[in-house]
């Protein structure tokens, strides 16, 4: 008998079969759970070694021994014409091909659905790490958090004192051209954290951490202040100050100009000149103005705008203190009208200026003033001096990064600096919140849940209501619907923002009374959407008689007569719309249907070409969305949508209604009963998208119900309408009979 006979007969070729594909079957078992329990490529390799190890031993036992139906028998003893090898065999070819079933169901497994999600990981690493390596790379080593200064003086109330040097220290060094500094907010959370330098740099992702203490006694101070290199948590300078606290801002610019000699020395840090404070003023003016900054970082605005207003008696051209007071009148301190605090707050900022132009604090606060009332491009002007003075001004950087994207439509622009007041504030629960925010917008879920987390320790019903975006985005309304109704009942100051969803979304899913009961009837737009056209007039109307001035509510009445077919009334309101916005449609809630609303209002005026500059302005914020990364349905915002509205009512309608079908498909939620859309209704493409809306609406609303007209949660706070829950039992017992007729 040959040797490849007697391998055969006893089945040590089908052990070798079985053995190698059980032992691929365990290494890609082990790949996948390994990493789950954070271990690293080691323990994967030790197992690929040992079943290698085990492969010829287990031939050779398969070789010696034989499988009988009394067990494992030595081959030698096993009788002259007695074999094993049939049962033996079979067992073997079965064991092989269960091994092989279980193979192809782990493939398939792996394969569509570990996959995706390992691929949507990965994608979201390499997009997380080439932001990080391109902002670093612009920076290089040059990044620095300073760590509130540790109060070492026997009166703990003596904290405003050391966390104001440290915040002076801080916007000096912020000044510096090319060095990123993180702001106070989210350097100064580690206070009284159990965590190491190293670890906190990697948080905040900086190469230099600066940490002292400060002890204050009689007319004396003694600051130490240590240059700490994060990686190998090193010390790279340390000094200690003790003098009269009249020498304070010396003592202030001798430390900056220690620390850009260490920074030149270590990291080629090119400053011509270290950056030194431009206000010398009494000491107890400058203590006051301390306890107000100390005061306004825990958002306790009445007691900082009277320790501003207190140092500003004493030292009336303390223009700091006169620039920190209007941010407190911004932020409500003493309000009382909106004229008369927007007319103290620009005297406060005028004065700021006038004493000193070099104040970014200043302009930051001008810039949000003037966008407040309107004035973009003087805003814009005024963030951008701020940023230019001081480049590490989070604040300014946000608020130009939120207004280059909702009053601008520069998309891209402002998402990037929106990165950039992340990484300088990492820890800011409003730069937080907007990142998440249009994380979502640009379908970057994965980024977008990762951030969430960071955010939920900080503000856990901020996250809830972002929380809600993620799921309504994923296609689960009624689980968005049920964390906007927990926002309402936990986080009453950010209610309005959850009630404001809900009434839309109970609008869109049929629930009108529901809707009615969220916003009241105040909100035009909402009663347009549920077809009460003329009430919609009448809200919109009277509100514009009460803020005449207004232009969202001039805008509110266009839409709504347009709405309701009143195209000769609607035409000024429009127009004047048209006119303010230098040709400009943006990303909000009106935008596409005033652009709409106009172009059928044109037309049935005989004005066909006055149409064309509308449908290339809807094309261009198409564009816009596009190269910001923003190709997806979010909520009122969709792409798809609004390129496929404009190719209908520019006469093609086939590309259109496809373009409208995918938004619709995407989640997007066509507003029913507007006569300026009535071709779009009546079109017979338009049924079957109708139909898509109607079934998604049907299936949420019924999802929704299943939940409160069960266990309601939230009773205390809200309420399903009188006779929805009798309905929903009703169609739900219509619906089983019929199930069960069938």
């Amino acid at each position: 008998m040959s040797l490849f006979s007697e391998l055969q007969r006893r089945n040590v070729l089908r052990v070798g079969a079985a053995y190698i594909v059980s032992s691929w079957l365990l290494i890609q078992v082990a790949e996948t759970i390994f990493p789950l329990f954070g271990f690293g490529d080691a323990p994967a390799r030790m197992v690929v070694i040992l079943l290698a190890i085990g492969f010829v031993p287990t031939l050779v036992i398969s070789w010696v021994f034989e499988l009988t139906p009394e067990g494992f028998k030595r081959e030698s003893r096993i009788r002259a014409g007695e074999t094993a090898t049939p049962h033996g065999g079979k067992n073997l070819d079965r064991l092989i091909m269960v091994v092989l079933a279980l193979a192809v169901g782990y493939f398939a497994f792996d394969k569509f659905v570990l996959d995706p999600a390992r691929d949507a990981a990965r994608e979201a690493q390499i997009a997380e790490d080439a932001r990080t390596e391109a902002y670093i790379g612009s920076f290089g080593r040059n990044s620095l958090a300073v760590l509130p200064f540790a109060n070492m003086s026997s009166d703990a109330e003596n904290e405003y004192f050391s966390d104001g040097i440290a915040e002076e220290v801080l916007n000096l060094l912020a000044k510096i051209p090319g060095l990123r500094v993180i702001s106070r907010s989210s350097s100064f959370s580690y206070r009284g954290k159990d965590l190491d330098i190293p670890s906190i740099a990697e948080q905040l992702n900086v190469a230099l951490v600066l940490e002292g203490s400060v002890r204050r006694y009689g007319d004396q101070v003694r600051i130490t202040a240590q240059l700490i290199e994060a990686r190998s948590d090193t010390h790279l300078w340390s000094e200690t100050y003790q003098r009269e606290l009249k020498d304070v801002f010396a003592i202030q610019d001798e430390i900056s100009s220690a620390i850009v000699a260490a920074l030149q020395a270590t990291i080629n840090l090119n400053v011509d000149q270290a950056p030194r404070s431009t206000e010398v003023v009494n000491q107890e003016a400058h203590d006051a103005y301390l306890r107000g900054r100390y005061l306004l970082a825990q958002r306790e605005v009445e007691g900082a705008g009277r320790e501003f207003e207190r140092a500003i008696s004493l030292e009336p051209d303390y223009a700091l203190a006169h620039a920190q007071l209007a941010i407190a009148h911004l932020l409500g301190y003493r309000y009382s009208n909106r004229a008369e605090s927007v007319a103290v707050t620009e005297a406060l900022i005028d004065k700021a200026m006038a004493l000193n132009p070099a104040i970014a604090e200043a302009h930051a606060a001008a810039g949000y003033l003037a966008e407040d009332q309107g004035d973009i491009q003087g805003a814009l002007k005024h963030y951008q001096t701020a940023i230019q003075i001081n480049p590490n001004h989070a604040d300014a950087v946000m608020w130009m990064a939120n207004m280059l994207s909702s009053d601008l439509g520069r998309y891209a622009e402002g998402f990037s600096m929106l990165e950039k007041a992340v990484r300088l504030d990492p820890l800011s629960v409003p730069a937080l919140f907007n990142y998440v925010d249009n994380l979502i917008r640009r379908d970057k879920l994965v980024e977008a849940d990762r951030e969430l987390e960071k955010l939920a320790s900080m503000a856990p019903d901020l996250a809830r209501f972002l929380r809600g975006f993620l799921k309504l985005k994923g296609g689960d309304g009624a689980n968005a619907a049920h964390d906007w109704l927990e926002t309402v009942r936990n986080a009453p100051d950010f209610s309005l923002r959850s009630q404001f969803l809900l009434a839309y979304w109970f609008a869109i899913v049929g629930l009108e009374e529901e809707a009615i009961a969220m916003r009241g009837d105040e909100d035009s737009r909402l009663l347009s959407f549920l077809g009460k056209q003329e009430l919609a007039v009448n809200v919109a109307q009277a509100s514009l008689a009460k803020t005449p001035d207004s232009p969202q509510s001039r805008d509110a009445v266009g839409l709504a007569l347009a709405g309701a077919g009143e195209f000769a009334l609607a035409r000024p309101h429009l127009e004047a719309w048209w006119q303010e916005s230098e040709g400009r449609i943006l990303a909000n809630t009106s935008g596409i249907y005033l652009a709409a609303a106009l172009i059928e209002v044109r037309r049935a005026g005989g004005e066909e070409d006055k149409v064309a500059d509308l449908l290339a302005a809807i094309r261009d914020n198409v564009r816009r969305y596009q190269e910001a990364g923003m190709s997806t349905t979010f909520w009122f915002t969709s792409p798809e949508f609004e390129n496929g509205l404009a190719s209908f009512l520019d006469g093609d309608p086939q590309q259109g209604l496809e373009l409208i079908a995918r938004a619709v498909e995407d989640g997007f939620s066509i507003p029913p009963g507007q006569a300026y859309l009535q071709d779009l209704y009546e079109h017979p493409g338009f049924a079957a998208i109708r139909e898509v809306q109607t079934a998604r609406a049907t299936r949420e609303r019924e999802k929704f119900l299943g939940v409160v007209c069960v266990d309601n949660p939230y009773a205390e706070v809200w309420q399903p309408a009188e006779g929805t829950c009798e309905e929903f039992v009703v169609g739900a017992g219509n619906l089983i009979s019929r199930n069960g007729a069938s």
